[in-house]
């Protein structure tokens, strides 16, 4: 098995195992045209085309025979050390062959290089193969958000390659609020942070704008996250209603 960065060339492939992927592990609790809109929407060939040419973005593949037969996204902050493996995708032909083992160490190692010391891990809660799989990988589960698919609402755990989330205390309107800057989301000028009320990370605030450090942040009813101050926009890329 060759394990390498996506190229054009393997956008199709891509397009087959995602959508491979995602209908085995999801379309017991997700309805099928919620997954096949989201793999239209990104996996397109255009939006693939852009997220290759993205800065802290890193699509791996992994081939057999020259086909594509799982990969990895992630992403890496600017100017910080931090970032996330968003999808680990294995064709379900492959799995329980080393696929996604493999996919995981490389995708680490390539991380590393360019600088990540801390990676996080996303999995919805209701995919016991995929939480799993961080938990054997030597992940551990650090906090809990929401995700909003089609009308319902599920749970997304946050997995991380430390025991405990660092969490950064910050005075905010006579209150304290606290940091974890473990978990991000990129966003169109810089990274957004997760903030919680507590040090237990268990009730979850908000959002802190890195570009202007602000806690102001706004959420549509599509779970769009904009800093009313700056006007730094997150972006999307797993199970956000702005894509579905």
């Amino acid at each position: 098995m060759q394990v390498r960065e996506a190229r054009t060339e393997d956008i199709a492939g891509m397009q087959t195992v995602a959508e491979r992927s995602l209908s085995a592990t999801y379309s017991h609790f997700v309805d099928e045209e919620v997954i096949e809109h989201a793999v239209s929407e990104w996996y397109s060939d255009e939006n693939l085309e852009s997220e290759f040419q993205s800065r802290g973005m890193l699509f791996l593949v992994a081939l057999e025979g020259g086909d594509v037969v799982g990969f990895s996204q992630s992403d890496m902050l600017p100017d910080v050390p931090e970032g996330n493996i968003l999808w680990l995708h294995v064709d379900p032909d492959y799995r329980g062959e080393g696929v996604g083992t493999t996919l995981l160490g490389r995708t680490q190692e390539e991380l590393r290089e360019k600088g990540v010391e801390t990676l996080m891990g996303l999995v919805l809660a209701d995919n016991e193969e995929g939480n799993q799989f961080y938990e054997d990988n030597g992940f551990t589960k650090v906090s809990e958000r929401t995700a909003e698919i089609g009308d319902q609402t599920y749970t997304e755990n946050v997995y991380a390659e430390t025991e405990t989330a660092v969490l950064e205390p910050r005075q905010y309107e006579n209150e304290t609020l606290y940091i974890n800057r473990a978990e991000s989301s990129r966003g169109s000028k810089a990274p957004f942070f997760a903030v919680f009320t507590g040090e237990d990370a268990k009730t979850r605030y908000g959002y802190f704008c890195s570009n202007c450090e602000s806690f102001d942040n706004s959420m549509d009813s599509m779970e769009r996250i904009q800093c009313n101050d700056c006007e730094n926009k997150r972006k999307a890329a797993r199970w956000d209603s702005a894509y579905l």
